[in-house]
Protein backbone atom coordinates (compact mmCIF):
# COMPACT_ATOMS: atom_id res chain seq x y z
CA UNK A 1 0.00 0.00 0.00
CA UNK A 2 1.11 3.35 -0.94
CA UNK A 3 2.14 5.57 1.84
CA UNK A 4 0.00 9.37 2.01
CA UNK A 5 0.84 12.12 3.80
CA UNK A 6 -2.02 13.74 6.11
CA UNK A 7 -3.60 15.91 3.87
CA UNK A 8 -5.80 17.09 7.33
CA UNK A 9 -3.52 18.03 9.69
CA UNK A 10 -3.08 21.59 8.50
CA UNK A 11 -6.95 22.20 7.90
CA UNK A 12 -7.97 20.15 11.40
CA UNK A 13 -8.65 23.25 13.22
CA UNK A 14 -11.28 24.68 10.46
CA UNK A 15 -12.72 21.16 8.92
CA UNK A 16 -15.81 21.79 10.80
CA UNK A 17 -16.77 25.22 9.79
CA UNK A 18 -15.63 24.22 6.26
CA UNK A 19 -18.08 21.05 6.13
CA UNK A 20 -20.55 23.21 8.03
CA UNK A 21 -23.00 23.21 5.18
CA UNK A 22 -22.90 19.10 4.77
CA UNK A 23 -25.49 18.10 6.71
CA UNK A 24 -27.93 15.11 5.06
CA UNK A 25 -25.70 12.26 5.92
CA UNK A 26 -25.51 12.80 9.47
CA UNK A 27 -29.40 11.35 10.22
CA UNK A 28 -28.59 8.66 7.57
CA UNK A 29 -25.39 6.92 9.33
CA UNK A 30 -27.05 7.80 12.95
CA UNK A 31 -30.16 5.60 11.46
CA UNK A 32 -28.12 2.99 10.18
CA UNK A 33 -26.87 2.22 13.89
CA UNK A 34 -30.63 1.32 14.64
CA UNK A 35 -30.47 -2.20 15.89
CA UNK A 36 -26.79 -2.60 16.63
CA UNK A 37 -25.56 -5.14 19.23
CA UNK A 38 -21.78 -4.35 19.20
CA UNK A 39 -19.86 -0.70 19.26
CA UNK A 40 -20.39 0.95 15.70
CA UNK A 41 -17.08 1.66 13.69
CA UNK A 42 -16.60 4.46 11.93
CA UNK A 43 -13.50 4.13 9.45
CA UNK A 44 -11.92 8.07 9.09
CA UNK A 45 -14.08 9.38 11.41
CA UNK A 46 -12.26 13.06 11.16
CA UNK A 47 -13.62 15.16 13.75
CA UNK A 48 -16.60 13.34 14.57
CA UNK A 49 -19.17 14.71 12.26
CA UNK A 50 -20.75 11.27 12.67
CA UNK A 51 -19.49 9.85 15.83
CA UNK A 52 -20.29 12.41 18.14
CA UNK A 53 -24.33 12.41 17.12
CA UNK A 54 -24.24 9.10 16.89
CA UNK A 55 -22.56 9.15 20.77
CA UNK A 56 -25.03 11.41 21.85
CA UNK A 57 -27.89 8.94 19.97
CA UNK A 58 -26.97 6.18 22.62
CA UNK A 59 -24.40 4.23 20.55
CA UNK A 60 -20.92 3.08 21.51
CA UNK A 61 -18.43 4.32 18.47
CA UNK A 62 -15.02 3.38 17.61
CA UNK A 63 -13.64 6.38 15.67
CA UNK A 64 -10.82 5.27 13.37
CA UNK A 65 -8.87 7.52 11.83
CA UNK A 66 -5.17 8.22 10.25
CA UNK A 67 -5.08 11.72 11.38
CA UNK A 68 -3.89 12.98 14.61
CA UNK A 69 -5.00 16.49 14.12
CA UNK A 70 -8.37 15.37 13.57
CA UNK A 71 -9.10 12.43 16.39
CA UNK A 72 -7.15 15.01 19.37
CA UNK A 73 -10.65 17.96 17.79
CA UNK A 74 -12.41 14.46 17.83
CA UNK A 75 -11.79 13.61 21.58
CA UNK A 76 -11.89 17.40 22.76
CA UNK A 77 -15.19 18.08 20.76
CA UNK A 78 -16.54 14.33 22.48
CA UNK A 79 -15.68 15.40 26.13
CA UNK A 80 -17.13 19.14 25.45
CA UNK A 81 -20.49 17.37 24.47
CA UNK A 82 -19.98 14.89 27.65
CA UNK A 83 -20.17 11.74 25.27
CA UNK A 84 -15.92 10.87 25.39
CA UNK A 85 -17.10 7.51 27.30
CA UNK A 86 -18.42 6.32 24.46
CA UNK A 87 -16.05 6.99 22.60
CA UNK A 88 -13.12 5.15 22.07
CA UNK A 89 -10.50 6.80 19.31
CA UNK A 90 -8.05 4.62 17.37
CA UNK A 91 -5.24 5.65 14.81
CA UNK A 92 -6.05 3.18 11.70
CA UNK A 93 -5.90 3.31 8.04
CA UNK A 94 -9.44 2.32 5.85
CA UNK A 95 -6.86 -0.66 4.45
CA UNK A 96 -5.71 -1.60 8.26
CA UNK A 97 -8.09 -0.54 10.61
CA UNK A 98 -5.96 -2.33 14.02
CA UNK A 99 -8.67 -3.58 15.52
CA UNK A 100 -10.15 -6.80 16.69
CA UNK A 101 -13.71 -8.08 17.04
CA UNK A 102 -16.67 -8.43 14.91
CA UNK A 103 -18.91 -5.52 14.88
CA UNK A 104 -23.04 -5.31 13.35
CA UNK A 105 -22.30 -1.78 11.61
CA UNK A 106 -19.21 -0.48 10.18
CA UNK A 107 -19.28 3.04 8.25
CA UNK A 108 -17.31 4.50 5.96
CA UNK A 109 -19.05 8.83 5.59
CA UNK A 110 -17.90 11.33 3.73
CA UNK A 111 -16.74 9.98 0.21
CA UNK A 112 -13.74 8.69 2.32
CA UNK A 113 -12.87 5.65 0.17
CA UNK A 114 -12.09 8.50 -2.33
CA UNK A 115 -8.61 9.10 -1.02
CA UNK A 116 -7.95 5.32 -2.18
CA UNK A 117 -5.68 5.71 -5.61
CA UNK A 118 -6.09 2.09 -6.70
CA UNK A 119 -8.27 -0.46 -6.78
CA UNK A 120 -5.57 -2.69 -4.88
CA UNK A 121 -6.03 -0.18 -2.16
CA UNK A 122 -10.15 -0.09 -2.26
CA UNK A 123 -10.30 -3.61 -2.17
CA UNK A 124 -8.09 -3.80 0.95
CA UNK A 125 -10.64 -1.38 2.31
CA UNK A 126 -13.29 -3.14 1.57
CA UNK A 127 -11.98 -6.48 2.90
CA UNK A 128 -10.91 -4.60 5.75
CA UNK A 129 -14.46 -3.40 6.64
CA UNK A 130 -15.82 -7.08 5.78
CA UNK A 131 -13.48 -8.58 8.35
CA UNK A 132 -14.74 -6.34 11.07
CA UNK A 133 -18.20 -7.25 10.42
CA UNK A 134 -20.54 -10.01 12.23
CA UNK A 135 -22.84 -12.04 9.68
CA UNK A 136 -25.77 -10.05 10.38
CA UNK A 137 -24.21 -7.06 10.08
CA UNK A 138 -24.10 -3.88 7.51
CA UNK A 139 -21.74 -1.49 5.79
CA UNK A 140 -22.63 1.47 4.51
CA UNK A 141 -20.27 3.91 2.74
CA UNK A 142 -20.90 6.88 0.48
CA UNK A 143 -17.99 7.98 -2.59
CA UNK A 144 -19.04 11.00 -5.80
CA UNK A 145 -18.03 11.51 -8.89
CA UNK A 146 -18.96 14.22 -10.45
CA UNK A 147 -21.50 15.30 -13.28
CA UNK A 148 -21.21 16.90 -16.28
CA UNK A 149 -22.87 19.69 -14.92
CA UNK A 150 -20.37 19.93 -12.22
CA UNK A 151 -17.64 19.83 -14.17
CA UNK A 152 -19.03 22.22 -16.25
CA UNK A 153 -19.86 24.91 -14.04
CA UNK A 154 -17.28 24.50 -11.44
CA UNK A 155 -13.94 23.06 -12.92
CA UNK A 156 -11.25 25.57 -11.59
CA UNK A 157 -13.56 28.04 -10.64
CA UNK A 158 -12.79 29.34 -6.94
CA UNK A 159 -16.03 28.79 -4.46
CA UNK A 160 -16.99 30.20 -1.27
CA UNK A 161 -18.96 29.17 0.86
CA UNK A 162 -20.99 31.06 3.73
CA UNK A 163 -18.33 29.79 6.59
CA UNK A 164 -15.40 31.89 4.54
CA UNK A 165 -13.73 28.70 3.11
CA UNK A 166 -12.78 29.10 -0.85
CA UNK A 167 -12.66 25.96 -2.10
CA UNK A 168 -11.24 24.77 -5.93
CA UNK A 169 -11.95 21.59 -7.99
CA UNK A 170 -9.86 20.46 -10.85
CA UNK A 171 -12.04 17.19 -12.35
CA UNK A 172 -10.72 14.77 -14.58
CA UNK A 173 -6.94 15.86 -14.34
CA UNK A 174 -4.42 14.09 -16.80
CA UNK A 175 -3.48 11.32 -13.64
CA UNK A 176 -6.75 10.28 -13.40
CA UNK A 177 -7.40 12.21 -9.99
CA UNK A 178 -9.52 15.01 -8.73
CA UNK A 179 -7.61 17.84 -7.07
CA UNK A 180 -9.50 19.84 -4.25
CA UNK A 181 -7.47 22.61 -2.81
CA UNK A 182 -9.15 24.49 0.59
CA UNK A 183 -8.23 28.05 1.83
CA UNK A 184 -9.56 29.14 4.88
CA UNK A 185 -8.20 31.73 7.92
CA UNK A 186 -4.80 31.23 6.63
CA UNK A 187 -4.77 27.83 6.38
CA UNK A 188 -4.11 25.51 3.01
CA UNK A 189 -4.32 22.36 2.29
CA UNK A 190 -4.55 20.29 -1.34
CA UNK A 191 -6.52 16.68 -1.24
CA UNK A 192 -6.14 14.33 -3.95
CA UNK A 193 -8.98 12.26 -4.95
CA UNK A 194 -10.39 9.53 -7.10
CA UNK A 195 -13.16 9.62 -8.23
CA UNK A 196 -15.23 5.92 -9.90
CA UNK A 197 -18.52 5.31 -11.60
CA UNK A 198 -21.24 3.95 -9.60
CA UNK A 199 -21.04 0.51 -11.05
CA UNK A 200 -17.35 0.13 -10.03
CA UNK A 201 -17.70 0.42 -6.47
CA UNK A 202 -20.49 -1.91 -7.02
CA UNK A 203 -18.25 -4.39 -8.71
CA UNK A 204 -15.66 -3.50 -6.04
CA UNK A 205 -18.12 -4.34 -3.04
CA UNK A 206 -18.84 -7.58 -4.30
CA UNK A 207 -15.33 -9.10 -5.24
CA UNK A 208 -14.11 -8.01 -1.43
CA UNK A 209 -17.31 -10.42 -0.55
CA UNK A 210 -20.46 -8.16 0.34
CA UNK A 211 -23.99 -8.14 -1.29
CA UNK A 212 -25.58 -4.45 -2.40
CA UNK A 213 -28.57 -4.33 -0.19
CA UNK A 214 -29.36 -0.56 -1.41
CA UNK A 215 -27.20 1.68 -3.48
CA UNK A 216 -28.97 5.03 -3.68
CA UNK A 217 -28.10 8.57 -5.62
CA UNK A 218 -28.26 10.56 -2.45
CA UNK A 219 -29.28 9.70 1.60
CA UNK A 220 -33.19 10.16 0.41
CA UNK A 221 -32.99 7.22 -1.56
CA UNK A 222 -33.01 8.65 -5.30
CA UNK A 223 -32.37 6.72 -8.04
CA UNK A 224 -28.43 6.48 -8.87
CA UNK A 225 -27.86 8.56 -12.28
CA UNK A 226 -27.64 6.44 -15.34
CA UNK A 227 -24.16 7.62 -16.46
CA UNK A 228 -22.55 7.00 -12.86
CA UNK A 229 -22.12 10.25 -12.04
CA UNK A 230 -23.46 12.10 -8.75
CA UNK A 231 -23.73 10.89 -5.07
CA UNK A 232 -23.47 6.50 -4.45
CA UNK A 233 -24.87 5.34 -1.23
CA UNK A 234 -24.51 2.22 -0.50
CA UNK A 235 -25.35 -0.21 2.30
CA UNK A 236 -24.47 -3.97 1.92
CA UNK A 237 -23.89 -7.34 3.54
CA UNK A 238 -21.81 -10.36 4.03
CA UNK A 239 -22.52 -12.59 0.81
CA UNK A 240 -23.67 -15.44 1.15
Amino acid sequence: MSERPDEYASIAEIYDAWCLEVQEDIGFYVGMALGTQTSVVELAAGTGRIAIPLAESGYDVIAIDRSEAMLRLLSEKATAADVSTRIEVRVGELTAPGIDGLYDRVLIPFRSLLHLGNDEERLAALRAAHALMTDEGYLAFDVFSPTPADVQTTQGVWFHRDSGAKERADWHRSDGTTRIEVEMRGRTTTLQLHPLPAARWLELAEQAGFEVVTAWGDFDGAKVRGDGTGDLVVVAQRAG
